[in-house]
């Protein structure tokens, strides 16, 4: 039911242009899409009496103004939930109908003013920060994947649907988009009616879920969680590495991974994999990686990115781990997507084209539908499957067919192997530089060969 609606509200000048178009084209969308288990809908969507916010400081910060909300979102397992928003409002407001949501873990969100501060400037809109996401710690102690993995495994225990940590987490960015409006509304005469939601990590997983529940989302910039279809991400990490990741014990511990095709745990994966959900993401898309990140295989895209629907685009940071290296690439990137949306531009669309294996030499191309700067090719080689600590080289290639194109072969290494990606340089329609990239690929794609 949640995808009828998002369609009618997404596409409500559709509709009403077009009324036959829409009958023959979306309606039957909605026979056709499995129907998810309504656990989380359900969470989210629960009246909470605690929930409550206040606005306990304002302050200028040159010329923006912002406001420190402190806020009860909800009580779960018997335990309210905190947090601090943040809402930075410049003092020239162009798009006042949308705002920009970052969601993330402790603090009071002071370190991510200047975050913030770039992204409102620069699209004329309302910014903020949402904190505390989860509140940790809890039970004894237990924080990030530790807490997240013993609230599943609880569930698997009592079958009690509320104990997933992530459906918490997203009633939390939920209230934190009902005070934002509220708080606009009162103090600013504005009325913001739609979100740009981002986080990291954990946060990000957040993002792709509340982008899949609130019709209010319509877009999302999840960062460092290249993990949807969980399934065939830990059976690849298995294959590649022997293992798990070192970096997801808190789960291998509790033998979740090992319960993956248990009935509950299939259940479970419905609610929370962002991967079920995939039909509802026709929202644009931002995905902001690092080639090191520790906690997936180096090409994780290759299991869900061809079954997202457009829009979207990714940036891989290279030589960087979980935290996108100092994170300046990725935050250019950010801030003029988001400037691009809420300007009503239109979106830069990133193609790339993969031809020859095997054995043979590979050959990338990489096409955008607006003129590119610069291209590089990205490169790392390894002796195993295994490239998180291994270093990315550049070179840049010739740009081809009006600045539109770039082709470059790659050839297969003799031992070893060999991941590589290709990366485009835009500037944004306001003068702002950026980059986009291709999905990583690894040669030979088969670890048998080796």
């Amino acid at each position: 039911m949640y995808l009828f609606k998002n369609i009618i509200i997404r596409y409500s000048w559709l509709i009403k242009s077009n009324i036959v178009f829409f009958i023959l084209i979306f309606i039957p969308i909605f026979f056709i899409t499995p129907v998810h288990s309504q656990a989380l809908e359900k969470y989210i969507h629960q009246k909470d009496a605690c929930f409550q916010w206040k606005c306990i400081e304002q302050k200028k910060m040159r010329d923006a103004t912002v406001s420190h909300l402190e806020m009860i979102s909800q009580t779960w397992q018997g335990l309210p939930w905190n947090h601090h928003l943040q809402v930075l409002r410049p003092n020239v407001v162009r798009h006042p109908e949308i705002a920009f949501l970052f969601v993330t873990g402790d603090g009071d969100g002071n370190r991510d003013l200047e975050l913030l501060y770039l992204i409102a400037q620069r699209a004329g809109a309302v910014a903020a920060v949402i904190t505390k996401i989860p509140n940790q710690p809890l039970f004894d102690n237990l924080k990030e994947d530790a807490l997240i993995a013993y609230t599943f495994d609880q569930y698997l225990k009592t079958e009690d649907e509320t104990w997933p940590l992530l459906f918490p987490m997203v009633k939390s960015v939920v209230c934190g988009m009902d005070a934002i409006q509220s708080f606009v509304r009162k103090e600013y005469h504005q009325k913001v009616d739609i979100f740009a939601v981002s986080g990291a990590s954990k946060r990000g997983w957040t993002a792709w879920l509340t982008g899949a529940v609130d019709s209010r989302v319509v877009a999302i910039a999840p960062m460092v969680i290249d993990m949807l279809n969980m399934k065939a991400q830990t059976g690849w990490a298995k294959k590649m590495y022997g293992r798990q990741s070192e970096q997801i014990s808190d789960y291998t511990n509790l033998n979740l991974v090992e319960r993956m095709d248990s009935p509950l745990m299939v259940k479970l994966r419905e609610w929370i994999d962002p991967y079920s959900y995939r039909q509802r993401y026709t929202m644009p898309k931002l995905l902001l990686l690092g080639t090191n990140d520790p906690y997936w295989v180096v090409d994780s895209l290759r299991h869900y990115w061809n079954d997202l629907p457009e829009p979207k685009l990714v940036y891989q940071t290279p030589n960087a781990g979980h935290n996108l290296g100092d994170g300046k690439d990725a935050l250019q990137t950010l801030a003029a997507w988001f400037q691009m949306i809420a300007d009503g531009q239109k979106l830069p669309k990133v193609e790339w084209q993969i031809k020859g294996g095997a054995d043979g030499p590979v050959t990338i191309t990489m096409r955008a539908n607006q003129p590119v700067k610069k291209f590089q090719l990205w490169t790392a080689l390894s002796d195993d499957r295994d490239f998180r600590t291994d270093i990315w080289s550049n070179c840049e290639l010739e740009i081809e067919k009006n600045h539109l194109q770039a082709s470059v072969d790659i050839a297969t290494p003799r031992t070893g192997f060999k991941a590589f990606f290709a990366e485009a340089e835009l500037v944004s329609p306001a003068g702002d530089t950026y980059k986009l990239s291709t999905q990583v690929q690894v040669v030979p794609d088969n670890i048998n060969k080796r």
